[in-house]
């Protein structure tokens, strides 16, 4: 690892003064460059068909290291083993009172010693979220989960997993510590399997990721192409790149962390807010959390693998929750790529070159290639309509077959990856609803706008917008998986309800 500590930057501040200097002039040089010389301004068209061109051969080839990347091997210790160390789990919790039997159930099938478990639920202030605190209080967690305890989170700006996470480091006991969301049910030996890999890894592996599988893939076509993607995401994408040895953003869920590497890359207590320091290993004004993190690690000279283990989430079903969720990444992918291109020489030079490149190129690259997916379909559809005059001077014939060539061939590379994918799964059935991924594609750029307008508002800008799990809670892939018997928590009456539905959702 580097000897000397970098300095890490938060996503407080959306730009640098720099910043806003250099993307000013440059977006100014293209509105000029578009007005008074045609030539230059085929020049920025060749670029953004340079920029789709690296970006769809960047998946290409991710796609391909991913089928030779292997699993690390190591010897999975017993259960009963006296040495076992303590593991931490964070639990961030906000209204998710209707997923909790889910969630205990899943921790109490963990197959590790609970009395070598510290179980943190983290919940945010009473006044905030009442009914956690209300649902906690009647299930007794002393008598029925001794191994967990609650701890409130401060009702400090801004909300968010990021800050819960900080405020539960603070208080870990754990030699290694896992994030689980509240719907999650982790493969029961997958801590066992984390003791193990950390075990024989190199102090230099800080993080190990864990793949995700949705329950309800069936539930509705959204559930259904939001589980082919993540199918690539997990299968292919860090694979890839883990395979390549470059950066894989972290899924939010599932990462297996040694504490020590937590401490080490911690952000300084002033960069942090008021009242909920904690330790500063997540970036608290960041959405994407688990993205910044991954590169905080890479920053510092840790590396991340993935595991050879499974957790079941839930898949969202409707657009109405989807939006939300996508516009939330998509934000917080914009934040952290704008943070890592603050100090470029800087941090290329702590992160290496290759890494540093293909990491910046994946955060920004996904919203870009959103953005300017739609823009030359509108392009090209009112080319061929209006066989306008304009057009064809900004696109001269071999550029403008060119970059529908391309724009036709990506979106079929793109068609046929997800078809593989569902295959991949024996999501057979799903392959017919892919014909939608134009829709997909569609409510893509919606989600991208929300992102954007929210970037531009400071008060929105690290807002986290929750994804609602209070659907397909029974599955019969879980209730397959484990063997743990159904929790029952008390019943929250109506009144109650009807009051926190009324609270504002944290900002």
């Amino acid at each position: 690892m580097n000897s000397q500590k970098p300095v890490r930057q938060t996503s407080q501040k959306l730009v640098t003064g720099g910043q806003i200097i250099f993307f000013g002039l440059l977006l100014l040089g293209v509105i000029v460059a578009g007005i008074l010389w045609p030539l230059l301004a085929q020049l920025i068209v060749w670029g953004t068909i340079l920029f789709f061109t690296v970006f769809v051969s960047l998946k290409i080839v991710l796609w391909y290291a991913s089928t030779k990347y292997s699993f690390a091997q190591f010897e999975q210790p017993s259960m009963y083993d006296h040495d076992l160390p303590v593991y931490t789990i964070f639990v961030p919790l906000y209204k998710e009172v209707s997923v909790l039997p889910r969630l205990m159930s899943g921790l109490h099938a963990l197959n590790y010693p609970k009395d070598k478990l510290q179980v943190l639920l983290l919940v945010e202030d009473e006044t905030v979220d009442p009914g956690m605190h209300e649902a906690f209080q009647a299930y007794d967690l002393g008598r029925n989960a001794p191994f967990a305890s609650l701890l409130q989170i401060p009702n400090v700006q801004p909300r968010g997993k990021q800050k819960a996470l900080n405020i539960g480091l603070e208080h870990t006991q754990g030699k290694y510590a896992v994030i689980y969301d509240a719907e999650d049910i982790p493969e029961p030996n997958q801590l066992l399997k984390a003791v193990g890999r950390f075990g024989s890894a190199d102090a230099i592996v800080g993080c190990l990721q864990a793949r995700l599988f949705f329950d309800n893939e069936q539930s509705s076509w959204v559930s259904r192409l939001l589980w082919t993607e993540y199918v690539i995401h997990f299968e292919w994408i860090l694979k890839g790149l883990a395979q390549l040895g470059l950066v894989p953003p972290l899924g939010g869920t599932s990462n297996h962390f040694r504490v020590d590497a937590l401490h080490a890359i911690a952000l300084d207590r002033s960069q942090l807010p008021i009242g909920a320091e904690g330790i500063g290993a997540w970036d608290p004004w960041n959405v994407t959390e688990d993205a910044d993190l991954a590169g905080a690690l890479t920053l510092h000279g840790y590396k991340i693998e993935m595991l050879d283990s499974v957790t079941y989430e839930i898949a969202t079903r409707s657009v109405g929750d989807l939006l939300p969720q996508r516009s939330r990444w998509l934000k917080g992918y914009l934040q952290t790529g704008l943070v890592y291109l603050r100090s470029p020489l800087r941090t290329m030079k702590k992160m290496g070159p290759i890494r540093w490149f293909v990491y910046v190129l994946f955060l920004l690259g996904t919203p870009l290639s959103i953005l300017l997916s739609t823009l030359s379909w509108i392009l090209t559809i009112v080319y061929f309509s209006t066989r306008s005059e304009a057009i064809e001077r900004l696109f001269p014939w071999p550029l403008l077959y060119l970059g529908t060539l391309l724009l036709v061939f990506g979106n079929f590379a793109l068609f046929m990856q997800h078809v593989i994918a569902a295959h991949k799964r024996e999501g057979h059935t799903t392959v017919k609803w892919l014909l939608l991924l134009p829709v997909w594609q569609q409510l893509a750029t919606a989600s991208l706008l929300i992102a954007i307008r929210e970037l531009l508002q400071p008060s929105k800008r690290s807002t986290w917008r929750k994804t609602t799990h209070e659907h397909d809670l029974e599955t019969t892939s879980v209730s397959s998986y484990h063997e743990a018997t159904t929790v029952e928590l008390p019943v929250i009456q109506p009144a109650q309800q009807e009051r926190r539905v009324a609270e504002p959702d944290p900002v």
